[in-house]
């Protein structure tokens, strides 16, 4: 397995345990999913840098998987930071939309890392 293939799966991993993070806290008080969105939002600030960097130096289709997941996370962070300041009545709905996209960015990187064997497979042959 290669390097990018590794980052990719840690990348893919480090998103499915935000997703968990996520969806643990949201049967809990309000106060403790806005504590969890706030350490979200930075956690899916991180991976969509990484995925960023990451992205530049991959395939078309790689790429564009890349670059989509790091838009939701991005988006993702700025709504959980958002949330700080949301009122009672709508902090659940901001953590299910964050559990979404998070859903939707580890959708992503499983499609980016499935394109990149694909690709690694047609080499081979």
């Amino acid at each position: 397995m290669s390097t990018v293939d590794k980052a990719l799966e840690h990348a893919r991993k480090d998103a499915q345990a935000l997703h968990k993070k996520i969806q643990a806290t949201t049967a809990k008080d309000h106060a403790a999913i806005r504590a969890n969105l706030q350490s979200s939002a930075d956690a899916a600030s991180v991976l969509a840098l990484s995925l960023k960097t990451l992205a530049q130096s991959q395939q078309a289709d790689t790429k564009q998987h890349l670059r989509d997941a790091a838009t939701v996370l991005e988006t993702a962070a700025k709504d959980a930071q958002a949330a700080g300041s949301a009122s009672e009545a709508t902090i659940k709905v901001k953590n299910t939309a964050m559990l979404a996209r998070i859903r939707s960015a580890t959708q992503q990187l499983s499609h980016a890392l499935a394109e990149k064997r694909g690709a690694a497979q047609l080499v081979k042959r």
